[in-house]
């Protein structure tokens, strides 16, 4: 049942539960690339407070027309660039502030990277996609009534200068502490209100009519919840934003429970598919220290099954090193990707048909004994999505089997076995429905075993080296740790328990000393975005030799008496 009201920051922008005409013209393009690249690809940053100096920025070797070609030959069918990260530092020439790329030595101040890249994705016939960050943790305007125009005017000189957009992109990122011109606070919005989200997405309508908007809640494509690319195994399209059960507000970026965005809602108020973004590394910009910690294919392939396979779109983050080209690691992770997707549907035994439902059942008759472990699924759409309940049965020696079920189908569905299904004829039974499903699209293939039963533990994590010593868990806001006997190392490791209870830190600070009582902090600092990616940080520093160190939290996501961690370790020189 239906509890909430439509909500008005989608009104007239979303079309219901019913997928809209721009979204159904975008076909196959199902996996693409989101390029971050910025000053905090030279800071070893994440997300940088606003205060680097943009003579930082000087990609030498920058070439986009090698990165396009690179996403061409990975099967990728677009690229986002991130126009602007939350430190506030511009790609293009902007008016709206000085902190951009004509600050910098890069073609000695003339250069404009939106441009570069646009006019290589036209030359090669990629879509290209625009993202600007709302958050600006180097304007000094943030946080007062002046900056949303600024922002605006930020979104308009990118939406009218570079192109036609496949997808524009927004996130919560909404405010924090920054640099802020030199302030140096913290600084806080109204997230309902303060960018005024009708407005903004009524000139994106305007300046790129054919473009998907993307955030939180739409109104064309939501986040998935998580950013290990994800969606949940009955994820469906429709999908009705809430927010937290006792919280005021309207759902809106960066304020919503995005525990429901990975599953979708049956009875959702609006078709919103999921898009589901995950680094190909670590993090989401260059870091030195994950030149080998791209994904594996087999948690790559994994992803895919779980994103584009339960419905949704798969976005890959790729990340240009100070050079201004993609690591040669990275460039192998993305082709193997590319050629185990080709491999997964290489031998149909059942090539993809429209089937009738009679009865509500759709039934393929192979016309003899067959073998197959991956089954494409996917409704007609035009009415909407109706399926939400199902059974899969084989037919072997005359007898029926049920061999799976499920809720969604949806504009796609990839299920896989890890045992090939044998037998002469397939059918699935509709249990469950809002309408009359007609027809579904039906195909089914021998696919490698290797890719659809690979493991899923081949996500990069920086402990996974000779060097890590493991220090366990400490008590207090403060732990510290006697090792011994001096010893030389070069950085720590803080694993943050998934689940993010409260004590779990976004603000640190590292110390060492020879005897426990006087200490020397060696780093301080934020783990940055480690509300939607909480994975292991890690933290280098040049090597110092100690006996004693100590983890301290300055700040938590909730406050606790207590840090909130699952395990701590250091990096021996």
């Amino acid at each position: 049942m239906r509890t909430q009201n439509e909500n008005p920051l989608l009104s007239g922008l979303n079309s219901g539960r019913v997928p809209s005409e721009r979204l159904r013209k975008r076909g196959d393009m199902e996996c693409y690339a989101i390029v971050h690249f910025g000053l905090n690809t030279y800071a070893d940053k994440e997300w940088g407070y606003g205060d680097l100096p943009p003579e930082l920025f000087n990609p030498s070797s920058f070439d986009a027309d090698a990165i396009v070609r690179t996403c061409l030959e990975a099967g990728l069918s677009g690229l986002i660039l991130v126009c602007k990260h939350h430190d506030g530092f511009c790609l293009w020439p902007t008016e709206t502030t000085s902190y951009s790329v004509a600050s910098s030595p890069w073609r000695d101040g003339k250069g404009d990277m939106v441009r570069e890249f646009s006019e290589a994705c036209a030359r090669h016939h990629m879509k290209i996609g625009f993202y600007v960050s709302p958050w600006d943790r180097n304007h000094p305007a943030y946080g007062t009534a002046e900056y949303p125009e600024i922002f605006r005017r930020q979104l308009r000189e990118v939406y009218t200068r570079y192109g036609e957009a496949f997808e524009l992109w927004f996130d919560g990122a909404n405010g924090g502490d920054g640099y802020y011109g030199g302030a140096r606070e913290k600084r806080s919005i109204d997230r309902d209100s303060y960018y005024d989200w009708p407005r903004v997405w009524k000139m994106a309508r305007e300046l790129q009519p054919n473009a998907l908007i993307f955030s939180d809640i739409g109104p064309d494509l939501r986040w998935v919840g998580n950013e290990k690319g994800f969606a949940a195994e009955d994820c469906f399209g429709c999908f009705t934003p809430r927010m937290p059960e006792g919280s005021g507000g309207i759902p809106c970026p960066g304020s919503l429970d995005s525990a429901l965005s990975s599953s979708g809602d049956a009875d959702g108020l609006y078709y919103i598919p999921p898009e589901c973004d995950v680094p190909l590394r670590r993090g989401w910009f260059y870091h030195k220290s994950e030149d080998a910690m791209q994904r594996g294919t087999g948690l790559l392939i994994r992803i895919y099954l779980s994103s584009v396979g339960c419905g949704g779109f798969l976005n890959l983050g790729i990340a240009p090193g100070p050079d201004g080209r993609l690591h040669p690691a990275d460039i192998a992770a993305l082709r193997a990707f590319h050629e185990a997707r080709e491999a997964l549907f290489a031998s149909p035994v059942f090539r993809r048909k429209c089937i009738p439902c009679a009865g509500g059942a759709c039934m393929i008759e192979f016309g003899n004994t067959v073998s197959f472990n991956l089954l494409e699924m996917a409704e007609e759409m035009e009415r909407g999505e109706l399926v939400s309940g199902y059974v899969i049965e084989l037919r072997c020696g005359g007898m029926w089997k049920i061999v799976q079920t499920g809720r969604a189908i949806g504009r796609k569905r990839l299920k896989y076995f890890r045992d090939s299904l044998t037998g002469d004829a397939l059918r699935i039974r509709i249990t469950e429905s809002c309408g009359e499903v007609r027809a579904l699209f039906l195909a089914c293939y021998d696919a490698p075993a290797e890719f659809l039963n690979a493991s899923a533990s081949d996500a990069p994590d920086p402990r996974n080296t000779t060097s890590y010593r493991k220090l366990g868990a400490g008590t207090g806001t403060d732990w510290v740790y006697d090792l011994g006997e001096n010893m030389r190392f070069r950085g720590f490791i803080f694993t943050p328990d998934p689940a993010l209870p409260p004590g779990t830190p976004d603000r640190y600070v590292f110390a060492v000393g020879g005897d426990g009582k006087i200490w020397t902090e060696i780093a301080e600092g934020e783990f940055s975005n480690l509300r939607a990616n909480p994975v292991p940080q890690l933290v280098e520093f040049p090597a110092v030799d100690a006996r004693f160190i100590r983890f301290s939290a300055t700040r938590m996501l909730i406050p606790a008496e207590n840090i909130s961690g699952v395990d701590f370790g250091i990096l021996l020189q």
